[in-house]
């Protein structure tokens, strides 16, 4: 074994003393970081609903193929998702269902996929209201439909599942937030250990002395606990 990998192997030894010297301030920090996480997770943050609808694209073109009305609904899922999300459509909503969110707040409540292999789409409404999530969702979808009866060739949309109130909440995931602010919580506490050995420039260590001083330490006279018969000699 090389000097190096020694000095390494006791600079790790050193750390780990260190961490454990100190073990309590890192059982406190986690500590805080647990309750702090567990009161905003189930005391402050409310319940979220999920209300679910679906649509299906209708096209049956006798003029093309199958093939070539299957690409067509293809390139419609597209067009539908973008939609749902458009100006007219999240505009009309708020105005008929006399909601008191801006555009932006309802286009992030608002998730919109379309199913591989399906002509279908599914839009979900993300809520602290059951019942708002209902009527939203069944609305954008009524909505899209209306709005795509004006454009030529876009009028083959129909509405598939409408949305019904959720029961029990969605989220938010509260224990994951109680588990990312425990491990945060040990983190900090060993970084806040790290800190303050770092600005600890007292002398320790012989290795203190060599690296600090620049000096060899030529001799040490070892710790240790004697015997109690000796002790009285």
């Amino acid at each position: 074994m090389d000097y190096e990998q020694a000095q390494h192997e006791i600079d790790l030894m050193t750390l780990f003393k260190i961490l454990l010297n100190k073990w309590y301030l890192i059982v406190a920090t986690t500590l805080l970081g647990f309750l702090g996480a567990f009161v905003y997770a189930y005391m402050m943050l409310d319940h979220e609903y999920t209300a679910n609808a679906s649509m299906i694209i209708l096209v049956s073109n006798e003029n093309q193929s199958n093939e070539q009305n299957f690409n067509f609904s293809s390139k419609l899922k597209s067009t539908y998702t973008e939609l749902a999300k458009s100006d007219i459509v999240v505009f009309r909503v708020i105005e008929e269902l006399g909601l008191e969110y801006s555009p932006r707040e309802l286009r992030d409540m608002m998730t919109i996929t379309g199913v591989q292999d399906t002509f279908i789409i599914k839009l979900s409404i993300v809520t602290n209201n059951a019942s708002h999530a209902q009527e939203i969702a069944n609305k954008t979808v009524s909505v899209m439909q209306e709005v795509s009866t004006s454009f030529e060739g876009f009028d083959n949309i129909e509405i598939l599942d409408t949305a019904q109130r959720p029961l029990n909440p969605s989220g938010p995931n509260r224990l994951l937030y109680v588990v990312i602010g425990t491990l945060l919580g040990s983190i900090i506490g060993i970084g806040i250990i790290f800190v303050i050995e770092m600005l600890d420039q007292t002398v320790k260590t012989s290795y203190d002395i060599e690296t600090k001083l620049k000096l060899r330490v030529l001799a040490a006279i070892p710790d240790y606990e004697m015997p109690e018969d000796l002790e009285r000699l």
